[in-house]
């Protein structure tokens, strides 16, 4: 294997023949003093007068009159962001809690999140303006991104179905006339090397092609699996990106995108502090390097992604069709007993292999119209389908050794799994001594499924009362269809693997279940958008939002199966301001919420508590009362400082969970205090030659962990690069996280915990061409 310095030695070579340097020198006075940006440069270093899509129009961010945020591709560059995590860590009262099973990307925005894996998310995810929700919302590595645009609070009105907690918008570079590209490599701790890079070429004057490829591979990682000697934490990404844009005219532009992703990583890569039970007894106590697993954690997902964008501009409007089509695929197993205990170790040991394959297609489109901005009243509509089909097997592959189950313990075994301390169910009454036992639990089986038809229509006006008051309303209706098939069976692997068959008869019962539900729902919104100054903007909202309700996979019982609608209603006031001749930004929003039927997860009254099955649930209500505040400051040409500050008030006001009243209960994976501070700097050492030091601190507090409830420990971590840049090359050496600050960021309840990320360090080299 050709180790990753000789890849780093390799595109610095390669840039030096594609860009030689120039033979002539260049006036001094005519030297690019500007903040470097060394592939990205389509954000701009004054934040506020960045172009954005927030409202479905384009518009200068200090125009918007919501509380948008929008991430530059340059401060992603700064910092070598790659994950959605890191980038969510920049917006105000947001966080991406971990995924403990590593097939999905949780956001939670403002106190509302995705409450399980096969629940609808409760965010718009799009790419370039275009819908890329659904089930499995896993984008994988974020790649040659211009920005990053995120809309808070319900967005139902404009931007449809599952925009409960806000919309997320990542807009990709797309092709230019020009060439031009970059190439990055990096090389870290962990052995972790990076390669990414993009290459624009025009191939006439109205068609042009980027191409974009990453590779990320980290062989080694903070968690050592002692039994079977590897990192629980290892992983590999890889991916090509193919866009075309075609404008034939001024008028009309068509622009595809086509993209294929790879992922190997972690199933579970957690750690417990007390060992894991095990029914009865419990495996070694780990710690936060080191545990003890049997089975290999691994996940494997590749996913193609297509879109299509075609837009033609007239003196009726602008008019837009969008499209896109998204294939998901997932393999994964995970050690189900979470120890390194054989089932012959002690009676009642289950010894078991969790397997999952699940597979993801939808397609998405959308006519959108836009009438020309220049009138007193203008209107945009628009009218979209969706159709989704969401495959899934879960296997339990389970092995007990029967001759450990005679006498007491075979009826402390069958009064655990079935209440029965006879063991009535088990021909003559006890486990016969056959020996080890194994068998297959399909929950569910192949065939299983839940399909989406989802079809909505919106209506927008904008009435502009005087040059600098005007008002907005918005209506959408969304109808959502969805059908379940579910095949549920246990599989003995042997003649002899009847008796755990009858021992698991009632924690998996052979089943079969078709269902079908519809949903419906109006979304109003409104907005008062008021100019008093030039520099002030000032607005008011009201909008809603709605998630459909679906289908719980995680329970055995049918009737716990189904479950309903979610809603939430948003009030909310705030400003955009620009002072100091627009070197200085600062916004501020306050806001309540109201949701109704939240979602939550319960355990299953049905099924024995050692294997912690849960079901979802419509349990009550919440209120949430925020605050957002942020700023930036251009100090220099060549010096930036932002920052934001969130504080979120979120508790139930009513409903029942667990059997317990949960009013005044704070709101599961939810922080009371956000803040990120960053500061981009590039000093001009001589005319050619700039210093880069790019600092960035991100803090949170309060708040209590999803399904244990337990407190949230507070979090500081800090991102720093030091470097230099020469023409359009950087080569910086970085550390996150420097300080190595870990704290819980999910807990499960059979004592597993996983932690937020590790230390990491290393050398960068950027050029563009």
């Amino acid at each position: 294997m050709i180790p990753w310095p000789a890849y780093l030695l390799f595109f610095i070579t390669l840039h030096s023949v594609l860009c030689p340097a120039r033979a002539t020198a260049q006036s001094p006075h005519k030297k690019n003093r500007k903040l470097p940006i060394a592939h990205l440069e389509h954000g701009t270093p004054q934040a506020e007068q960045m172009e954005v899509t927030a409202r479905r129009t384009t518009q200068r961010l200090s125009d918007v009159p919501a509380p948008t945020t929008a991430i530059s591709g340059q401060t992603l560059h700064n910092f070598d962001i790659l994950d959605m995590k890191s980038i969510m860590n920049m917006v105000p009262n947001a966080v991406v809690p971990t995924d403990p099973q590593n097939i999905n990307t949780y956001i939670n925005i403002r106190g509302i999140r995705q409450v399980d894996n096969n629940a609808d998310p409760n965010f718009g995810m799009y790419r370039n303006g275009i819908y890329d929700g659904g089930l499995r919302t896993n984008l994988g590595p974020q790649v040659d991104v211009a920005r990053v645009e995120v809309n808070p609070g319900p967005q139902t009105g404009l931007y449809g179905r599952d925009v409960v907690g806000g919309a997320i918008n990542v807009v990709y570079a797309t092709p230019e006339q020009k060439t031009g590209g970059y190439l990055t490599g990096s090389y870290g701790n962990y052995g972790r090397g990076e390669l990414q890079g993009a290459i624009n070429v025009p191939l006439s004057r109205h068609f042009a092609l980027r191409l974009t490829g990453w590779y990320v591979d980290q062989p080694r990682g903070a968690l050592y699996n002692a039994t079977l000697h590897e990192y629980e934490d290892r992983y590999r990404q890889q991916g090509l990106r193919l866009g075309a844009k075609w404008t034939p005219n001024d008028n009309l532009s068509l622009t595809w995108m086509a993209e294929y992703g790879d992922v190997h990583g972690p199933s579970l890569a957690g750690y417990a502090p007390n060992g894991v039970a095990n029914l009865i007894q419990s495996g070694a106590a780990e710690t936060p390097g080191v545990v003890y697993r049997d089975t290999p954690d691994r996940s494997h997902n590749h996913q193609l992604y297509l879109s299509q964008d075609l837009t033609y501009r007239s003196r009726w409007g602008t008019f837009q069709w969008l499209s896109a089509y998204r294939d998901y695929h997932l393999d994964s197993v995970e050690d189900g007993d979470r120890t390194d205990l054989s089932a012959s170790s002690y009676p009642l040991t289950l010894q078991n292999q969790f397997v999952r394959h699940e597979n993801t297609r939808n397609y998405y489109t959308e006519l959108l119209w836009s009438s020309p901005r220049n009138r007193r009243l203008t209107f945009m509509a628009g009218a979209s389908y969706f159709h989704e089909y969401f495959s899934f097997q879960q296997i339990y592959n389970t092995k007990i050794d029967l001759s450990l189950l005679q006498g007491m313990w075979g009826n402390i075994a069958c009064d655990a799994l079935q209440g029965d301390p006879t063991c009535s169910a088990i021909p003559g009454g006890s486990f016969p001594n056959t020996g080890l036992q194994a068998i297959s639990e399909y929950a569910p089986g192949p065939g299983s499924g839940i399909g989406t038809q989802s079809w909505s229509g919106f209506v927008s006006s904008t009435f502009h009362i005087t040059p600098s008051l005007s008002l907005t309303a918005t209506a959408r209706y969304t109808h959502d269809r969805k059908t379940l098939s579910y095949n549920q069976y246990n599989n003995p692997v042997n003649a002899s693997g009847r008796a755990i068959a009858a021992l698991f008869g009632d924690v998996y019962p052979d089943m079969s279940l078709n269902d079908t539900a519809a949903y419906g729902n109006w979304s109003p919104s409104a907005e008062l958008n008021y100019h008093p100054f030039h520099n002030v903007n000032l607005y008011a909202l009201y909008s809603n939002g709605f998630r459909a309700g679906g289908f719980s996979t995680t329970t055995t019982t049918p009737s716990l199966i189904p479950y309903g609608e979610e809603t939430a209603t948003n009030y909310e006031l705030g400003g955009r301001t620009q002072w100091l001749g627009g070197r200085l930004g600062v916004n501020a929003s306050l806001f309540y919420m109201t949701q109704k039927h939240l979602l939550l997860d319960e355990a299953d009254p049905h099924a024995p508590a050692a294997f912690s099955f849960y079901y979802l649930a419509n349990v009550g209500s919440a209120r949430t009362y925020g605050a957002e505040l942020s700023a930036q400051l251009m100090l220099t040409r060549w010096w930036s400082l932002s920052g934001n500050v969130g504080w979120l008030h979120a508790r139930m006001a009513g409903g029942q969970s667990y059997g317990s009243y949960v009013a005044g209960q704070s709101l599961p994976d939810t922080r009371t205090w956000t803040t990120n501070i960053r500061s981009e700097m590039a000093y001009p050492i001589t005319p050619t030659y700039n210093l880069l030091f790019n600092a960035n601190w991100h803090h949170e507090a309060g708040g209590v962990l999803d399904i244990t409830n337990v407190p949230w420990h507070s979090l500081d971590r800090l991102d720093l690069t030091l470097g230099m840049a020469w023409k359009k090359n950087q080569l910086v050496v970085f550390a996150n996280n420097a300080f190595n600050n870990r704290v819980v960021d999910y807990a499960l309840t059979d004592g597993m915990d996983i932690l937020t990320a590790p230390a990491t360090y290393g050398v960068r080299f950027t050029a563009a061409f």
